[in-house]
């Protein structure tokens, strides 16, 4: 029998549905319950695409006997973390701060009131891997809310109160502490489990060109290289999956997310703006294109993939040596050395793709200065091959963070690639300047909903020159001030970017955009300067000057486009990018207004860094000259 979730928006919780749990949707109606059957609330907060939620759910929460015992003594709350993000935060925080533990699962206990006692992440049903099984752990709770229940309420925390005290360092302390983190070795920060962290890698980048110290770009594209060569980077259909359990991004939990890929692709984006390293290029193409075919939904980008198909994770990604042999033919000795067959991580007996061949050893492989034709070729293969398995489940709940981040990186590749993609815009339309938590639906917004949607609408403005995207994300500004009377954004990227980051960044973009002063605040860091890479970054632009206003002057006569298309394609840490005519000039600021008839009558370009801008350009490689970074 379908418990309360079977009707449920989020794909989590209707997987949920038919547990024996009688699980509630978090909402003021399961709260007051809980207060008036004097009950401590259970919560389990997870993802459709986390692995870990799905053994849980499987093997823990459809235990009859934990059942019972969770229905009888409980008011269990199941919560989707990408519906609810904010209270995600608060709970991780909580548990956090009480055990040391944060993820998903995440499992919560609580006072009828609604404050935090316990918790952790996963738990199996019976004690094993050196954890406390579930049901010996619910009854020592049982047992302890009976015998010592002024106690717990006592040590019981509200998780909105949860602060961290931070200090505020210097932005230079702060790189070298993030430096000093790399994994000089594999890429990536630290020494066991590896994330991308694309945004740290854009602050490396953008270090490097306002310093000339090159450290921070030669990190950065060697973790998006070692990336690109590893199993967190899906060899066959492009994108990156979430995370690798090792130090050498060999073998990664499955699930690919709408939101990492978004972050990911912007950071390829600017490194290729700069180096134009083909392997950046194809990890960027491979990316956007698999954004493509396996994320667009029709009406939106659909938000996960699965880690599991058939119920076995990783299934759809890895192969055996027979399957690599009858899909590739002739090619498959090559193939198997390409993609390191011998040297991937084994997963139940099937291996994940890797490079073991890199481009410039298989050229000389091939007797091929180009090496990417014959690559294509055999993905090409590999792919028509990986068709006719059962895909991972898709998760096509249309969240509007996600989807305006992927609108934002996807709606600048794609003028890299000079591809027509219209879904991305067609996104932009329909969030409007009153969005909600869904694109389609009446959920009121949260903060990294509305900011985001202003990035993306700044840079549909900057690549399409049409003011409605511009317009609307003056409108959502307003919208974010007022909100931020109420909410002090949270500035710990997780490690997507943080909603401080976000909010700092789009008002700092309009702020360029508008020829207002561009203003950011100081930082407290507490803990790793990593997780703050993102307002870091805008902090790091903005005292250092190195934010950019380029004005492309269309006078219609066939040379503009070429201008624009150089100035959006040529990196600078910061800068904002818009074609006007002539008649759209009151739009400008006074000191780009003052100047705007020198050279009249040829398309031009102005680049104002500050109030003060160049003479008028009419030569695209002028443009490079003058935003030429010391890297």
């Amino acid at each position: 029998m379908a418990n309360r979730l079977q009707n449920a928006k989020s794909a989590f919780l209707r997987e949920a549905s038919a547990q024996p749990i009688d699980w509630r949707e978090w909402s003021q109606e399961s709260l007051q319950e809980a207060k008036e059957k004097d009950l401590p609330i259970l919560i389990d907060v997870g993802a459709v695409w986390c692995h870990w939620c799905h053994v849980m759910d499987r093997e823990t929460y459809s235990n009859t006997e934990i059942s019972r015992i969770i229905n009888e003594n409980f008011i269990p709350i199941k919560i989707d973390r990408d519906e609810k993000p904010d209270l995600d935060r608060q709970l991780q925080n909580a548990v956090s701060a009480i055990t040391g533990e944060s993820g998903w699962p995440l499992t919560v206990f609580m006072t009828p009131s609604g404050k935090v006692f316990f918790g952790g992440t996963y738990f199996p049903p019976e004690d094993m891997y050196g954890r406390i099984g579930f049901k010996r752990l619910l009854m020592n709770i049982v047992q302890l809310w009976k015998s010592k229940r002024q106690e717990v309420e006592k040590s019981s925390f509200d998780p909105s109160s949860i602060t961290f005290k931070g200090e505020t360092l210097e932005t230079s302390v702060l790189i070298d502490q993030i430096v000093s983190e790399y994994d000089l070795e594999y890429g990536g920060l630290g020494s066991s489990a590896k994330f991308p962290h694309p945004l740290v890698d854009t602050l490396m980048l953008d270090y490097s060109a306002i310093s000339g110290d090159d450290i921070g770009k030669k990190l950065g594209i060697f973790t998006l290289k070692r990336m690109y060569n590893g199993g967190i980077f899906d060899q066959v259909g492009g994108g990156f999956h979430r995370y690798t359990v090792d130090r050498e991004w060999k073998l990664p939990h499955f699930e690919k997310l709408l939101i990492d890929n978004a972050e990911i692709l912007e950071a390829l984006f600017k490194y290729y703006s700069l180096t134009k390293d083909q392997d950046i290029m194809d990890a960027m193409e491979l990316t956007y294109y698999f954004v493509k075919r396996e994320m667009d939904a029709g009406n939106n980008f659909a938000n996960s993939l699965d880690a599991d198909s058939d119920g076995v994770e990783g299934l759809f990604y890895t192969w055996t040596e027979e399957e690599i042999d009858e899909c590739l033919g002739e090619d498959s000795q090559l193939g198997k050395k390409i993609f390191g067959f011998n040297k991937g991580a084994d997963v139940e007996g099937r291996k994940v793709l890797m490079r073991e061949v890199e481009n410039d050893q298989l050229s000389k492989k091939l007797g091929d200065e180009n090496p990417f034709p014959k690559l294509r070729e055999l993905r090409g293969k590999l792919l028509g091959c990986r068709k006719s398995r059962k895909p991972p489940f898709r998760d096509t709940n249309d969240y509007t963070h996600p989807n305006a981040r992927m609108s934002e990186a996807m709606i600048m590749v794609s003028f890299l690639l000079k591809d027509q993609y219209g879904l991305p815009f067609d996104i932009l339309r329909k969030a409007g300047s009153s969005p909600s938590r869904r694109i389609i639906g009446n959920e009121d917004p949260n903060l990294d909903d509305v900011s985001s949607l202003i990035l993306a609408n700044i840079s549909a403005y900057e690549v399409t020159s049409k003011r409605e995207f511009l317009d609307r994300a003056q409108e959502l500004a307003s919208l974010t001030r007022e909100m931020l009377k109420q909410v002090r954004p949270n500035a710990l990227d997780s490690p997507n970017e943080s909603t401080a980051s976000m909010v700092s960044k789009s008002l700092i973009r309009l702020s360029i955009l508008e020829g207002k002063e561009v203003k950011v605040d100081d930082i407290e860091v507490a803990g790793s300067p990593s997780f703050y890479a993102g307002i870091i970054g805008s902090k790091l632009s903005v005292e250092s000057g190195n934010f950019a206003h380029v004005v492309v002057v269309d006078e219609n006569d066939g040379k503009s486009d070429e201008l624009h298309r150089e100035s959006i394609l040529t990196y600078y840490p910061m800068k904002l990018v818009e074609k006007v005519a002539d008649s759209e000039r009151d739009f400008l600021p006074s000191y780009i207004r003052s100047m705007f008839d020198v050279k009249k009558g040829v398309s031009r370009v102005f680049i104002c860094k500050g109030n003060v801008c160049s003479q008028p350009i009419t030569d695209p490689q002028s443009i490079k000259q003058i935003l030429k970074t010391k890297i």
